[in-house]
């Protein structure tokens, strides 16, 4: 959106870039202001070929052909050559996987879902579970409405667990207090800013700074992504020596 700095996108593109050894297509698009994010999300399914949500009854031009779709928050990146691939095949096993994430200021009965900052399903499984909008309603946020649709419908929802946080939640304007962590459902690890995505098995596989409108926040991002790149490097370095 307009009030992202063009640093972010580079740098989120040159991680995307060192962590994407399958060369999957990465699009990175600029969305207008007044453009919420659901109704793009929707819309880049029609690009795609499926008329989903709010716009099942418009006329968009087919101009992509992928068999899966991994959307990516503009402040999220990979942190292993596995991450991607992971979540393509779990979404062509026919599941949909996505970072955990739980929509606290909506009363929905701690429902935990796979959020878009890295989540991934197959077209096949989309259109399976409806086609759904992407947009925020009453119980959902953007994209949690694809985890109760396919929860509805017995299709398996993967959600890959914060492992750690870097540091807590920033209080917005309309906020009284903020905790010192965001909650998952009960029993579950919480989650922060700077929040690394992944399992013991698997190793950590996505990183999503949070907040990022947020003052100090695209510094942050920048920060993290110059260590990533930075340890890349002396890693490919020790390889070939």
């Amino acid at each position: 959106m307009p009030n992202i700095n063009r640093k972010t996108i580079e740098m989120q593109r040159e991680v995307v870039q060192k962590f994407n050894p399958q060369n999957y297509h990465h699009y990175q698009f600029f969305v207008d202001i007044n453009t919420k994010h659901g109704v793009f999300l929707d819309y880049f399914w029609g690009l795609n070929g499926v008329m989903a949500g709010a716009l099942k009854k418009q006329t968009i031009e087919k101009k992509l052909e992928h068999e899966v779709v991994i959307v990516l928050d503009i402040d999220c990146i990979p942190l292993s050559k596995n991450a991607f691939e992971i979540y393509a095949k779990s979404a062509l096993d026919g599941n949909l996987i996505g970072n955990a994430q739980r929509t606290n200021h909506l009363n929905n009965n701690q429902h935990v879902f796979a959020a878009p900052s890295a989540a991934a399903i197959s077209k096949n499984t989309f259109i399976k579970i409806g086609a759904p909008s992407a947009l925020e309603t009453f119980r959902s946020d953007v994209l949690e409405e694809y985890t109760w649709a396919a929860e509805n419908l017995g299709v398996n929802v993967v959600k890959i667990m914060p492992l750690k946080f870097d540091a807590p939640p920033q209080r917005y304007d309309w906020e009284k207090e903020q905790p010192p962590y965001w909650n998952l459902a009960d029993g579950m690890p919480k989650y922060g800013m700077g929040t690394t995505y992944g399992s013991e098995e698997q190793g950590e596989l996505f990183w999503h700074n949070f907040q990022i409108r947020m003052p100090g926040q695209e510094e942050r991002f920048w920060n993290k992504c110059e260590q990533v790149l930075t340890r890349d490097m002396y890693e490919d370095r020790s390889i070939k020596h």
